[in-house]
């Protein structure tokens, strides 16, 4: 299959008009059309640009509910212990309900730490990712500028073949 941007017909009619032979022109045409087939065209970077943003939204999103979730299962489960540990303590002698009420506030202190901990971490990853798909997309635009360099080099060597030829 040629690709959408190469009119083989027409090409190889002007070939004809240089005065190369019909067999040799659609040779010339056919291999021409061939090499740029796999090359990668804006449309097609696009589209794969789009399906990667795309899978990379939901993935992210996908994540991101899940950890939401996470800590809410961790948050209401650390909420309903400290409550059972509140109660336990109130039940308990006088003189220790104090010193306990006050491990409470402190376990209660260092779980918050540890879940802000968890969730900087956690948006510092997100963030790394953000920054390596940010450099893979900048790869991929350097390609794709070397390609457009090769077919413009095709392009000038097949033209100076063409030209050799009509001289020859």
């Amino acid at each position: 299959m040629s690709s959408p941007n190469f009119d083989t017909p027409a090409e190889t009619e002007e070939l004809r008009a240089t005065g190369i032979e019909a067999a040799h022109a659609e040779a010339i045409v056919s291999a021409v059309g061939r090499s740029v087939d796999g090359l990668l065209t804006e449309s097609r970077f696009e589209a794969a640009m789009a399906e990667q943003t795309a899978y990379m939204d939901k993935r992210l999103s996908e994540q991101r509910t899940s950890l939401i979730k996470q800590l809410g299962e961790q948050r209401t489960s650390l909420i309903k212990q400290l409550g059972e540990q509140r109660t336990s303590l109130i039940k308990q002698q006088g003189k220790q309900h104090t010193s306990l009420i006050k491990q409470q506030g402190e376990q209660h202190t260092s779980l918050t730490k540890q879940l802000t901990e968890q969730y900087v971490q956690t948006h510092k990853r997100l963030t790394e990712q953000s920054v390596a798909f940010a450099e893979l997309k900048s790869d991929l635009f350097r390609y794709l500028w070397l390609h457009g360099s090769m077919i413009i080099l095709v392009l000038i060597l097949l033209y100076a073949m063409v030209e050799s030829w009509a001289r020859g």
